[in-house]
């Protein structure tokens, strides 16, 4: 009976031990993107830090969006600022986006040019 009982405990042993070295080796989830610092190496330079472009810029693109105005918005979704990282629907002088981020990085992103509305609301 003791054997049996030493043979159980040292099987449910080994069992933990693996269990437990399995776990160890599953990687560490990566970080999520921080969709401030992509938009300030991205987008900045374009759409201005806080998302209104400067008037130099303005004139070099007058059909440049400003992410901060209220009404555009209203009408702005983070599914739909994806959309247009990934260079559908965008303007001519726009470049798709999906060659230098990820999804998750769009989705950062986007996330980030939402808060423009509540930080520049009226």
């Amino acid at each position: 009976m003791n054997r049996t009982i030493t043979t159980l405990a040292a099987s449910a042993f080994a069992s933990f031990v693996l269990a437990a070295s399995a776990a160890a080796q599953q990687p560490a989830a990566a970080p999520a993107p921080d969709g401030a610092a992509l938009y300030k190496r991205l987008c900045s330079n374009c759409h201005g830090e806080t998302g209104t472009p400067t008037d130099a810029m303005k004139q070099l693109l007058p059909a440049l969006v400003v992410l901060s105005d209220s009404t555009l918005q209203a009408g702005l979704s983070a599914d739909s600022i994806v959309v247009v990282l990934n260079g559908v629907g965008s303007g001519k002088h726009k470049k798709p986006f999906s060659d230098r981020m990820s999804h998750d990085e769009m989705v950062a992103v986007a996330a980030y040019v939402k808060t423009f509305q509540a930080a520049h609301a009226p």
